[in-house]
């Protein structure tokens, strides 16, 4: 076992024994407190999430931040017991926790240690480390080598003959040296699905059809072994994908299994043969140190009551020889042993089918095994098989009751026949939260698929098999609301492989395409959640063309595509005809059929539109429209909405103080439950804190804009809704981060929201963080250029207002004639300021202090006291020290606190120059 020695000051961490030592003597702190320790001290003068640490802590389980400071607090009582005064951990908001200290790591033991092992990769799957293995020691040994000598190393053999065993193996090994990920690939039909996969194990969430750029990215100077298991199915996708990562990252090598070679350039091959099969003359004593006889005896053994002896072992090793060593099919053969005995298993083979001619294909050895294996069952064992064989990940006995039903509703006699697949090892069985969940091996799954499909079944399966993802779909709705977001994303999120599988047959030509339309609503939260925003759109296209099919549109199901149409149109490609075109359907269908929640819905997308386009005063007119009049009896949920919506639009016409005053009472009351159906209108409690900050940092109350901003970043980002995270971001996060003059939480939210952009294929959202990213550069003073992009394109008026309040060297002509032209709004003073600025360099100091003066009468008028505040310092310094005095004091005055912003820092500074 790798034994680290982390020392700091006069503290020796030795997390592997679970011990802290102060100059000799053992300091008493608890498992997850030293665990913390361990991962500051790892990263030692960095900033650790919150989130981070609870993932390494406490992974899979949600984590009250509490729960987090009573640790911290533990270990700060601990430190303070060292003779060392400069060893801390302080806590930045919002950011999470940093270790100050010089810290030095050894490793004792004789092996590297694993301590640079990324806790983000996720470990090796244990169902699939269950037994050790036998025989194989020498192929391992192999493998491991290959590793040490090539980028590529593909290990090569028929299915069921052990090559995912085999690598697993390989990697335990490496382990110990080198940081390792496995990846399965056996639910990936395309490119796009192997990105998600290897994304998804890296805990990298994507959003685009190729090899993404951010994955590569993400591994660029990553120094591990990256595991891709059953590549067969997909051969040109997986190497294509293989190409890109050893093309551009350097340090990743490539462990892949598969039937038959990647053919990519480099490429190692470590061929897997059967195991070796004693042969008819030997010995006994040979016979019992066979590979295949020792492997065919242990999982005889675990099936029931069997033991190798000099009486039985000519028949097992015949059994052994007609399977020709091939793992799989002598696990089978074990499998059956209590039912059929030796001396049945032997004959059968023996006399039914032709295993002995060598000169037998390896794939219709084991063809001939699992069709023997079929025969051996029962009928409603093998119905039941092929119907198991459509679900793509794991599954509880409940659902395969529902899908794989026989006579209708007897559930028992179902239930019986899958016990009995998984007591012969045709199915495996997994440990899990809610007790144990199924699923079948590939070829298995494969081969029964077959089955299905020649029994006329098929149909009736993939029906069942989608009116069960209908089911679990309404069971994930009702539990939305109840559990806590990890816990819901653990037990539904690998449904997406099953939901896409009953799409691809709902909207087929023999599927039911009602139902698919019910399916692609249903899903909403998971294709959002999974960051699959380019395939969800299609599916979302794809449902409103069947409902045109069907003659079915103008209903309430074509009102919820066209919503989340609009959405991922906003986020893919900023609004444009086709997102207003989608809008006003859903507003002219909720007016058809009086829908309010529809025409709301439909108001705030065009609100929100006229917005960002600059004419917030017809946003506003929108907006109240959300509300008719009339409405006495409107649902809270949609009346807190559309109040939300309100808020905004209010303060974007600059009346602040009313704006406020609905959005406080707002935030009061609300909560981050939001309802499964409104996944596609944001999360209320997100948006809603984010625009209050906004409002409370122009009125001056810096000190709460940023707290409640900071805690919004928090928790929208444990919600998993990355269109609200990246709304936030954007529209209030980073602009707060650059007025309060805080350079590294810019650059921070900044980096996020980039981040975010790029990983869900948000190219409206990347253009805005590019721009956040120039205006970070030119407040450091480097050259005012306009951001680099793909498909460079002017801010919309909105967002242009908002660069120049966080940067007013990018004020021009067109920004300041539009602010004149379209009244008093928000951001009006704070423009006309920068105009001034930008007049006062080119020497007109009339004209400038000109603006300066409006600007000052504007933003004190609107209650805009943030933006008083600039005006005054640059009207400051165009006048005289007493009246400069006068100017500044009462701006100064309605600053929230003391804390040292930028702009209240500039202020003061010239209170002292001005009065000498």
């Amino acid at each position: 076992m790798n034994d680290r020695l982390i020392s700091f000051g006069s503290f020796e961490l030795r997390p592997e024994r679970g011990q802290l030592l102060s100059g000799g003597a053992q300091l008493s702190l608890g498992s997850r407190a030293l665990a913390i320790l361990t991962l500051l001290a790892e990263r030692a003068g960095e900033i650790v999430s919150a989130q981070e640490i609870t993932d390494r802590v406490w992974p899979h389980t949600f984590v009250q931040e509490n729960n987090l400071r009573v640790h911290v607090s533990a270990i700060r009582r601990a430190l303070r017991a060292g003779a060392d005064d400069n060893i801390e951990i302080t806590n930045v908001p919002g950011r999470g926790y940093r270790l100050s200290a010089d810290v030095t790591i050894e490793v004792t033991s004789e092996e590297a240690a694993d301590a640079g092992m990324s806790a983000e990769i996720r470990p090796l799957p244990p169902p699939l480390q269950i037994h050790h293995l036998i025989g194989r020691e020498a192929c391992v040994a192999e493998v491991v080598e290959s590793i040490a000598r090539h980028r590529l190393v593909t290990i090569v053999g028929s299915g069921g003959i052990g090559k995912t065993s085999v690598a697993l193996a390989a990697l335990t090994r490496l382990r110990s040296r080198t940081p390792v990920c496995f990846v399965d690939l056996t639910n990936c039909t395309s490119l796009a699905h192997v990105a998600a996969a290897t994304a998804a194990a890296l805990q990298t969430p994507m959003g685009q059809d190729t090899m993404p750029t951010a994955l590569v990215e993400r591994l660029r100077t990553a120094e591990l072994v990256l595991m891709l298991d059953n590549c067969e199915h997909l051969i040109d996708a997986a190497a294509t994908a293989a190409e890109a990562l050893l093309q551009s990252c350097p340090g990743v090598t490539l462990l892949a299994t598969s039937r038959e070679p990647l053919r990519v350039l480099g490429e190692a091959r470590v061929h897997l043969q059967p195991l070796p099969v004693p042969a008819a003359a030997d010995p006994v004593e040979t016979i019992t140190g066979n590979p295949s006889v020792a492997l065919f005896a242990e999982r005889a053994a675990a099936a029931g009551d069997f033991s190798l002896a000099e009486g039985n072992a000519q028949q097992v090793a015949a059994v052994c020889r007609s399977l020709d060593g091939l793992p799989l099919a002598l696990e089978l053969a074990a499998a059956s042993m209590p039912m059929l005995g030796l001396e049945g298993l032997s004959s059968g083979l023996a006399g039914r089918l032709v295993f002995g001619r060598r000169t037998l294909a390896r794939h219709e050895t084991l063809e001939a095994m699992l069709d023997w294996s079929f025969e051996l069952l029962s009928p409603d064992e093998r119905l039941v098989l092929g119907c198991l064989s459509l679900f793509r990940a794991t599954f509880d006995l409940a659902a395969a009751a529902q899908v794989a039903a026989l006579g209708g509703t007897e559930e028992t006699r179902t239930a019986r026949a899958v016990l009995q697949l998984a007591t012969k090892s045709l199915l495996a069985v997994e440990p899990s939260r809610q007790g144990v969940v199924y699923r079948l091996l590939e070829t298995t799954k494969a081969y029964a698929r077959r089955k299905l499909d020649s029994s006329g079944q098929a149909e009736i399966a993939a029906r069942r098999h989608a009116e069960w993802v209908g089911t679990l779909l309404d069971r994930a709705q009702a539990d939305w609301l109840r559990m806590d977001r990890a816990t819901w994303w653990e037990r539904y999120g690998s449904a997406i492989d099953d939901v896409r599988a009953a799409l691809v047959w709902c909207l087929g030509e023999a599927g039911d395409r009602r139902l698919g339309v019910t399916l692609v609503l249903a899903s909403a939260p998971l294709w959002l959640g999974m960051s699959q925003f380019a395939e969800y759109r299609r599916w979302l296209e794809q449902a409103i063309e069947t409902l045109d099919a069907l003659g079915q549109r103008g209903g309430v199901e074509e009102i919820k595509l066209q919503i989340g149409l609009c959405v991922l149109l906003f986020n893919a490609d900023r609004p444009g005809e086709q997102f207003v075109r989608a809008a006003t359907q859903v507003l002219r269908i909720g007016k058809t059929i009086g829908d309010p929640v529809a025409k709301a819905t439909a108001l705030w997308m065009l609100s929100g539109e006229r917005g960002i386009m600059g004419d917030h005063v017809v946003a506003l007119n929108l907006a109240r429209r959300m509300l008719a009049p009339e409405s006495t009896d409107v649902d809270a949920d949609l009346r807190n909405f559309a109040r939300r919506v309100i808020a905004l639009m209010t303060f974007r016409v600059g009346r602040f103080e009313e704006a406020v005053a609905i959005s406080a009472e707002l935030v009061t009351s609300s909560s981050d439950r939001t309802a499964y159906g409104a996944v596609l209108r944001y999360d209320h409690s997100t948006i809603l804190r984010g625009n209050h900050g906004v409002t409370l940092a122009v009125q001056g109350r810096l000190k709460s804009a940023r707290t409640i901003i900071m805690e919004a970043v928090t928790d929208a980002r444990r919600l998993r809704n990355p269109s609200s995270l990246c709304y936030l971001l954007s529209s209030a996060a980073c602009p707060v981060a650059l007025w309060l003059g805080d350079d590294e939480l810019a650059r921070h939210y900044v980096e996020l929201l980039g981040r975010a952009a790029e990983d869900n294929r948000f190219t409206y959202m990347a253009e805005l963080a590019a721009w956040f990213s120039r205006i970070s550069e030119l407040r450091m003073g480097k050259p005012a250029q306009p951001p680099a992009l793909d498909r460079p394109r002017p801010p919309l008026p909105h967002d242009k207002d908002v660069f120049i309040t966080s940067c007013a060297a990018l004020c021009d002509a067109e920004a300041t004639a539009r602010a004149e032209a379209r009244g008093i709004h928000w951001a009006t003073a704070e423009i006309l300021r920068a105009d001034g600025e930008n007049r006062l360099r080119a020497g007109d100091a009339a004209a400038g202090r000109a603006r300066f003066e409006r600007a000052l009468a504007i933003a004190e008028a609107q209650g805009a006291w943030l933006w008083a505040l600039r005006a005054a310092t640059s009207l400051a310094r165009l006048t005289t020290a007493d009246a400069a005095a006068r100017i500044l004091a009462p701006a100064l005055a309605r600053i929230e606190g003391d804390e040292d912003y930028a702009d209240v820092r500039a202020a003061r500074a010239l209170l002292p120059e001005l009065t000498r």
